[in-house]
Parts: structure tokens; sequence; C-alpha cells
């Protein structure tokens, strides 16, 4: 059986037969309270539209869709519709743990089912869908053994358990499967819902409402020849389980998610984020995280509530939300996609992201890009900060004190993001260094170039030795015979600090000379 034990059986007689517990029952069991729902609607963004009267079949009046609604796989408008929850006879029955209903004998999903703590599902309602959304639960439903499969015994089996609970089918007719994957909705189902989809366009689906005075039960099922896909939703109010913190990174994850690689703080750097129109280059210290909840659990609606809920403490603008253009997505530099892949994607373009910008009352402006993907979300979270100049300048007296006394010595040289182009601000250092091999013409040194362990070995290993080759070309496009100076790259085999923390990775970051 699918649930908690029972504590009380419905039994339901239909063509003379009793059925029992043990064929199908409603599970029962209690709900935390949560406002009336007589008041709300059923779908978020539908508060300001007319509602519709509930269907058994899909004669309800399609509306047009606006601007950038959603679509489905070949491009054809699908038309998001209210739905009248008052319409429906308020229950009392007590129903059971999540998913509420039992499926008869012989049946059982074929695969793990897909539960979540928080979800949204675009039910079937008249010629287009209707958002619902709260904790879900999704599978596909199989006959075990050598038993075969019914859709009518299945249909048969759930609408006498929905019918003893006070619930009524909304709507009856074919699935549209193309709906489901569709640009907007494809990952977001498929990351949650596909057992309960995967199957013809045209197959038969049914969709039930059981409506109580604390929450809402939605439940389709959607049947082919070979088995059936549930879905069953509990709508609630929301309750976030993230929450804004005062200090930097700010963002918190929701409850159960985990980082997927250590996130990255970088104590100043400049990260573009799109605003409709435009890239906003945001310079400050920023933070990249990544993170799931496991591939039946995680849920992006979810980690788009929890950001919403964050943002809105802080009365957060949200200044896009939607997917990048192609064309300006591929303009960011390759460099900064890769440095900012594990929490940004690579492909910009290829995943729903929400933007938002926080301007907070002690004078910080905080920017987010939150990617919202099939499996997994990140976010980079930039503070807008001026930049203050950390490194200090070796002259070349110092530089040979510390090369006479220890054999080498590191020098400030920067350079452009996972690149090996040095930045002019390193001038003043490697006029220094020019100082230091005119004065001794025996001098013959090492150029090592170091990294943090952010990222792949081997590419670290290789960036470190076009960066020390870089300098040597640097010093020797100014009359300093190459032959005295040998380029060398280590990547992170040789931290002279621990990479945990933005600092130590920062000392890890370097070039040295060292006395050959």
């Amino acid at each position: 059986m699918l649930g908690a034990p029972p504590t009380q059986e419905i039994s339901v007689r239909r063509n003379g037969r009793m059925l029992g517990y043990g064929m199908a029952a409603l599970l029962l069991a209690g709900c935390g309270a949560a406002p009336d729902t007589d008041t709300a609607t059923t779908a978020a963004g539908d508060a300001q539209q007319p509602t519709l009267p509930v269907t058994d079949a899909p004669a309800a009046k399609a509306a047009q869709p606006a601007a950038g609604a959603i679509v489905d796989r070949d491009g054809k408008p699908v038309a998001v519709l209210p739905f009248d929850i008052a319409s429906i006879p308020t229950s009392q029955a007590t129903l059971g743990a999540m998913p509420f209903f039992g499926l008869p004998q012989g049946y059982a999903p074929q695969n793990r089912p897909y539960p979540r703590a928080w979800a949204r599902f675009p039910f079937r309602i008249g010629d287009g869908i209707h958002w619902v959304e709260g904790p879900s639960w999704s599978a596909r439903i199989v006959a075990e053994g050598d038993k075969g499969f019914s859709a009518l015994e299945l249909q048969r089996n759930l609408e006498n358990l929905i019918d003893a609970a006070g619930g009524r089918k909304v709507f009856e007719g074919p699935l549209h499967r193309d709906i489901y994957y569709g640009p907007q909705l494809e990952d977001e189902i498929g990351g949650g819902f596909i057992d309960a989809v995967n199957m013809g366009q045209d197959a038969p689906t049914a969709v039930y409402v059981v409506r109580q005075a604390q929450r809402n039960v939605w439940v389709q099922l959607a049947m082919d020849a070979n088995g059936a896909g549930m879905t069953v939703l509990e709508e609630v109010p929301f309750q976030p389980s993230a929450h804004w913190n005062d200090a930097f990174p700010h963002l918190s994850l929701p409850a159960g998610y985990r980082d997927r690689n250590k996130p990255q703080q970088r104590d100043f750097d400049r990260f573009p984020f799109w605003t409709g129109d435009r890239f906003e280059q945001v310079e400050g210290r920023t933070w990249a995280a990544d993170f799931d909840k496991g591939e039946r659990e995680y849920s992006m609606h979810e980690v788009r509530r929890n950001l919403e809920a964050m943002m809105a403490t802080v009365d957060a603008t949200k200044v896009f939300d939607g997917r990048i253009p192609k064309e300006q997505a591929e303009s960011v530099p390759e460099a900064l996609r890769s440095a900012y892949s594990q929490a940004a994607g690579y492909s910009w373009d290829d995943f729903d992201l929400v933007v938002y910008r926080a301007d907070l009352p002690d004078g910080r402006q905080v920017w987010v890009h939150a990617r919202l993907e099939y499996l997994s979300a990140g976010w980079v979270v930039s503070e807008r900060t001026g930049f203050v100049q950390t490194a200090t300048l070796l002259p070349a007296a110092a530089l040979k004190q510390k090369l006479d006394s220890d054999g080498r010595v590191a020098i400030q040289v920067n350079f452009a993001t996972d690149k090996a182009d040095i930045l002019p601000s390193s001038e003043p250092q490697l006029a220094q260094v020019l100082d230091l091999l005119r004065a001794d013409p025996a001098l013959k040194l090492a150029v090592e170039g170091h990294t943090d362990a952010t990222g792949d070995a081997a590419h670290n290993r290789s960036l470190s030795q076009a960066r020390a080759r870089a300098v040597v070309a640097a010093l020797a496009g100014k009359g300093i015979d190459a032959g005295r100076l040998q380029p060398e790259g280590f990547g992170a085999d040789k931290p002279v600090a621990d990479n945990a923390g933005e600092e130590g990775r920062a000392r890890n970051r370097r070039v040295e000379l060292v006395k050959r």
C-alpha cells in the first residue's frame, strides 16, 4: 500500500462488491492547519482572473495566452486557465499521508515515486492547464507480476475513493502530452513529473479535486495500454524554509538541499547580470554556489519560491525572469562562463534565470543571478563595492634581499580571469623586476606560476604554465635575455596557504621568482 497505515477504513460498495482496504483504501491521518482555501484561487498568478465553473469534459473556454505565456512543443500557445474552487463541495473526510489514496491489489509504482516537499504541476483543465502548487507525489503505475494492466480497474478504484472523500472529477479528455514538453515546462516536468506524463499525446486523462477547509487535494491520472501516470498534489499555503541573512552571502539553501561543489567566494570580481536588454556589470565580492536535493526530491519551483521569499524580505526588485537570448548569452566571455560554470551554468540560454537587485537600508546593493535547471540550481550573489588595493609593490632592492635570503620571492602579477593576459596594474611590479635583472646581468631565475585549488587540476597547471610564459615574454620584450628566465607552471600543487578560505586562495594565486 501507498502512504501511512490506516487508522480507520472507508469501504465503498460498487456493483454489490465491497472494496475494502486490501483492494484500494482511503488513507487517513491529520493535516496541519492552513488558511481556508475558499477565499483563494488554486494557482499562483490567477488571483485577478475570472473563475470558471467545474467541468467534467474539456468544454471550458480557453483563455488567450498573453505574450511570453506557455507554448507546447510545436510552439502553439497553451492557455493557463483559472478554476473556481468554490464549485467543489467542501469535504470533511479525514485524509491520510501523501499520496492519500491506495492502489488496487496487484498495482504498484513501476519506479520509485517522486516525492516533492514543494512543487507546482500544470493540471489539465478545459482546453489548457491550471497551475497548482504544494507538496506532491508522482509515479507511473503498472500491474505487478502476471497480472494484466486494466486502466478501467485502476480508474474505477480511484474514483470510488475520491467519491468517498467527497471529491469531484473536474476534467476528462486527452493528455496533450506536448504541453509538458514545451520550452517553458520541459525542464521542470522532466525533473520531477516525467513518469506522470510520459505516454501518448492523446492518452485518456482525468483530473479530480477534493476540497477541504484547510487544503485541496488534486489528482491527475493519465492512462495508456500498459500503465498510468499519476500525480497527487496537496494545495496548501507556502512556508519558506530558506531565510535571508544580513551577513554576506545573504542567501541560505532550502531545507534538505546541499551543495554539489564547494561554494566559491571571491573578494573582488566583476559579474554580468542580465537585465532583459543588457548586462549590468557589477563589481564587488561574489559568492557562487550550486546545489541539489537528489534526483527524486529536487524541485525547481521549491527553489524559486524560497528565493522569492528571501528577496521579499528585503523588498528586492525582480530585474529579470526568463531565458537569456542565445546571442546575448554567447557574448559572455568564455573564461568568465568557465570560472562561474558550477553555479551559473555554462550555456546561459539553456536554463530559466531569475535576477534580483536588493538595495539595503545601509547602502549596500546586492545582485542575485539564480539558475533554475533540470536537476540542480545555483546562484551567484554579488555585493557591489569599490576596489580596495591589497597588493603591495616590492621594489628591486626588496626583491634582491628576499632572493638572497630565501632563494625565492613572490611578486604581485595580476591576470585576466582564467587567462594568461597580464593586466596593466602589474606594470609597476614588473618594472622593479626589470631593474633587478638589469642590475645583475648574471642573475638567472625560474619564473613559477601557481594557482589555487579551485577547478580542474590539469587546467590549473596549464593556466599557470601559460602565465609564467607570459611573464617571461613581458620581461624579454623589455630587453632581458629570455635564456636567463625559465617558465614553469605548478597549478595548485605547491600551496602556501589553506585553500578553504578566500584569503588562502588569494595567497596561492601567485607568481614566484626562484634563483637558479
